[in-house]
């Protein structure tokens, strides 16, 4: 496949990792009364940090959103990506490492502080990534030694 394509999916598998946590993040059953209280006293704990008043509630619902939006602009980059992969290989490649590097990273966190959803689907965006590398790598080479062939496609 090309590397535009991996990149796609990718992107598409970003996207659906956005959806789940987002739909995960607002959709919170009391899962008992344990964790009822818990979230009780995160939201009753009110504190000053910076001149605001603030409660770990805050906090934690804060992060999850920031997580949502950070995986949106991934699945938006990857998109992006595809599209510079076809005309600008050579600027695509170490932006898709970053990118990989970063995936890597959340897939740690995620195996690490959650639990399989964000792990696997991190490792399904991973192999992606790589297959895009590998793919652009033998696209420029191929590109490199067919000059005409390469501008025909």
């Amino acid at each position: 496949m090309k590397p535009w394509i991996w990149l796609r999916v990718a992107s598409l598998l970003e996207a659906l990792g956005t959806a789940g946590h987002t739909v995960a993040s607002f959709d919170s059953p009391s899962r008992g009364p344990g964790e009822e209280a818990v979230f009780n006293v995160m939201r009753a704990y009110r504190f000053n940090i910076m001149g605001l008043t603030r409660s770990h509630w805050d906090f934690y619902a804060g992060y999850q959103l920031s997580i949502t939006v950070t995986f949106a602009i991934l699945a938006v980059l990857m998109w992006q990506l595809s599209n510079l992969s076809r005309t600008a290989p050579e600027h695509a490649r170490p932006l898709i490492v970053t990118i990989l590097v970063c995936d890597i990273l959340m897939s740690i966190l995620g195996w690490e502080y959650f639990f399989a959803g964000p792990g696997v689907m991190s490792i399904l965006i991973g192999i992606c990534l790589v297959a895009a590398l590998l793919t652009l790598r033998r696209g420029d080479q191929t590109s490199l030694a067919h000059p005409l062939e390469s501008k025909a496609s």
